[in-house]
């Protein structure tokens, strides 16, 4: 169930493009805290986008069916520059502010996004972390409702070819 979650954000984050048409972001991952540990990590390209899950406690149905209110973080990564006092030249502090274009593209593109056993999303916290140098994580936070059937039995259908006896 959180497999197909989680291919399902990555699906949907890649129809966010850039100026010229083309998909904005050039890494996808689960979030295991890759910005906190950049020297061991494999390196990405930017933008990234990292998926997290966190905690949640689930509501049982019925009939094997579980439901949770599910929060899932986005970190969506980016370079970071620090020229964004207002006495830098216009051209070098729009491209240090652009970071903060990308946010709105992933807000506009996630709100109301609603993935394969679950309801719409709705954005309820953003969290941005600047304490990794030349990186930002800036996190955007979404609520939704997720149901696993994955403990559901499955109707197991089987092929009968009918034997017709004439006399």
């Amino acid at each position: 169930m959180k497999k197909q979650l989680y291919l399902d954000i990555v699906e949907h984050l890649k129809t966010i493009t850039n100026s010229d048409g083309e998909a904005l972001f050039q890494h996808f991952d689960l979030w295991n805290q890759q910005v906190a540990f950049l020297e061991e990590e494999t390196p990405f390209n930017l933008p990234a986008v990292f998926v997290e899950f966190t905690p949640h406690t689930w509501q049982t149905l019925g009939n094997r069916k579980q439901a949770a209110d599910l929060t899932v973080r986005l970190h969506i990564v980016t370079q970071w520059f620090s020229d964004t006092a207002d006495y830098v030249p216009e051209e070098f502090m729009l491209q240090a502010v652009a970071y903060l274009d990308i946010i709105d593209k992933v807000v506009a593109a996630m709100q109301n996004f609603a993935p394969t056993n679950a309801n719409s999303w709705m954005r309820t916290r953003s969290i941005p972390n600047h304490d990794h140098g030349r990186y930002v994580d800036s996190i955007e936070e979404y609520v939704c409702n997720i149901v696993d059937t994955s403990a559901v039995p499955q109707p197991q259908f089987i092929t009968v070819n009918p034997v017709v006896i004439k006399e």
